[in-house]
């Protein structure tokens, strides 16, 4: 009966159960911790759950691919689109989360629509980048689990980098910061700082070109690889 909305179940009691003790371990007040605390895990379970799924893009579409004449990134849109609709199931979080910060709802929070936009662009350059090369070389899959385990601690999901003695180029360096930010902090009623706008672009322009290329020179050979 609960279908999708089981994953945000389990969410859900993973923020209730660590937002208290790590709001005391940072010394933090419940009421400042847990709504960063659950917009930056939902969000991170997001771009995680993306990239993870990219990787089998092609592998898991190789009987298609062998049968009929499918456009590749057709493919991969398609898991982004399926991780999209994935994340809405997360929306009964952000409003809880609202709710405990207060009715106020100011205008601000409207930029999470063009943050949100731009991370999913984000995205899909990195799940192409990912899909190719799982495709091509299957030892990549489990070494992208690898580094986005400890991407993941090495991101402010849940650790607050204005709180904690962390040096600003580790954030800039970071553009999975970038992305979640863009996404959390209009959802804190907070302005994105403007280097988090600039990195996502900048990763976009860059990602983009570099995965253009790759798939131009790729393209043929996919059905080869699967």
């Amino acid at each position: 009966m609960l279908g999708p909305f089981w994953l945000t179940l389990t969410t859900a009691a993973f923020i209730a159960g660590l937002g208290p003790l790590y709001a005391q371990l940072f010394n933090l007040e419940m009421a400042q911790y847990l709504p960063y605390l659950a917009i930056g895990f939902t969000a991170w379970g997001f771009i995680n759950g993306t990239i993870a799924d990219c990787c089998n893009a092609f592998i898991f579409a190789g009987d298609t691919l062998k049968q009929i004449r499918v456009p590749r990134l057709a493919l991969l849109f398609q898991v982004i689109w399926r991780n999209v609709i994935v994340f809405a199931h997360s929306l009964p979080i952000f409003v809880v989360v609202l709710l405990f910060l207060g009715p106020s709802m100011s205008p601000v929070i409207l930029l999470v629509i063009p943050g949100f936009v731009l991370v999913v662009l984000n995205l899909v350059w990195i799940g192409l980048v990912v899909a190719i090369l799982c495709t091509r070389f299957r030892d990549i899959g489990p070494i992208i689990t690898s580094v986005m385990q400890i991407a993941f601690f090495l991101t402010p999901v849940m650790w607050d980098h204005r709180n904690q003695r962390v040096d600003e180029i580790y954030i800039a360096i970071n553009p999975f910061a970038s992305y979640i930010e863009l996404i959390r902090a209009p959802l804190l009623e907070e302005a994105p700082d403007a280097i988090f706008v600039v990195v996502a672009l900048g990763t976009l322009v860059v990602g983009s070109a570099l995965a253009a290329l790759l798939f131009i020179r790729a393209r043929r050979r996919i059905v080869y690889w699967v």
